[in-house]
C-alpha cells in the first residue's frame, strides 16, 4: 500500500487541445490544465538515464501518482515549471495493478 507522505509533489497534467485558425489554416495544438494532483517525481539515476539512451529513449524523470484511468501518453505533466512529455502508456503497480501508476517523462519545451 503507497503512504500518502510518498506523493509530497504537486503535478499538473495538461491535455492537447486543438485550435482551428480563425482565417481557415492550419489548426495548432495548446495545452490546457486539467487536473493537480499529489504525486513522487524523481529524476533519473545516471545509470538510468545512460540505460535510457542506449535503448534510444529520451526519459529523464519518473512520476508515480495514485491509480487513475484518465491519464494517457497525449498528455503532458507540469513540475516546478518544467513541462514533460509522457514516454509510453502509464504502468501499473507490481501487486494489484490498482494502486498507483508509474509515468516516464521526457522534457519538452
Amino acid at each position: 500500500m503507497m503512504k500518502a507522505s510518498a506523493l509530497r509533489n504537486r503535478v499538473t497534467v495538461h491535455e492537447p487541445v486543438n485550435i482551428a485558425s480563425p482565417m481557415g489554416g492550419s489548426s495548432s495544438t495548446s495545452w490546457t490544465p486539467t487536473h493537480t494532483l499529489s504525486a513522487n517525481v524523481t529524476p533519473l539515476s545516471v545509470k538510468d538515464v545512460i540505460n535510457a539512451q542506449a535503448a534510444d529513449s529520451e526519459t529523464r524523470a519518473r512520476c508515480v501518482l495514485r491509480y487513475r484511468t484518465d491519464i494517457t501518453s497525449k498528455m503532458r505533466i507540469e513540475h516546478r515549471g518544467n513541462m514533460y512529455a509522457i514516454d509510453g502508456d502509464p504502468l501499473p503497480d507490481d501487486d494489484s495493478g490498482l494502486e498507483y501508476i508509474t509515468l516516464m517523462l521526457k522534457s519538452v519545451t
